[in-house]
């Protein structure tokens, strides 16, 4: 069977009639699937990077904590620790002159990003070079509903608690 120029023409024509490609209906189910999708996500992704917040301030003030008792005993001088609560900071100063030496702001305007921070056992701690301090404290951080404690004895000894 031989095919003739305007049969071929013909044959062509019938197969380009239907286009390719998606109906508005099948991109309106796929955009309502996505809206759905992100719904559900996105709390759960909220309230993880809010225990990460939490988490990470809570190491970090650890770890400042025991920077803070290793600055006493290097330099062979009390330092002095003072919590501003209201502000979410708290700054390690020489006692004798004052000279600051380590400032951490926790506030909603940094890394950190905590709604509250609250303190046990006084807002001002002095560590003393033998690596004693003044008194026990713990502060509590807080970012919304979630929050972690961290202990420091008068010997030192510097932990994340949990809470209940």
């Amino acid at each position: 069977m031989r095919l003739t120029w305007a049969g071929a023409h013909r044959h062509r024509h019938i197969n380009t009639g239907r286009r390719s490609g998606f109906s508005m209906l099948e991109m309106l189910v796929v955009i309502i699937i996505i809206a759905v999708l992100v719904g559900i996500v996105i709390p759960k992704i909220s309230r993880i990077m809010r225990h990460e917040r939490v988490n990470r301030a809570a190491q970090v003030l650890v770890q400042d904590l025991q920077n803070g008792y290793a600055m006493a005993g290097r330099q062979r001088a009390p330092v002095r620790l003072t919590f501003t609560p209201t502000a979410q900071m708290y700054v390690f100063t020489d006692r004798a002159s004052g000279t600051v030496l380590q400032t951490r702001v926790m506030s909603s305007g940094a890394d950190y990003s905590l709604t509250g921070m609250s303190v046990e056992g006084g807002n001002t701690i002095d560590i003393l070079p033998n690596g004693i301090g003044s008194t026990a404290f713990t502060v509590e951080l807080i970012n919304g509903d979630y929050s972690r404690k961290v202990f420091a004895s008068t010997a030192g000894f510097v932990r994340i608690t949990p809470t209940q």
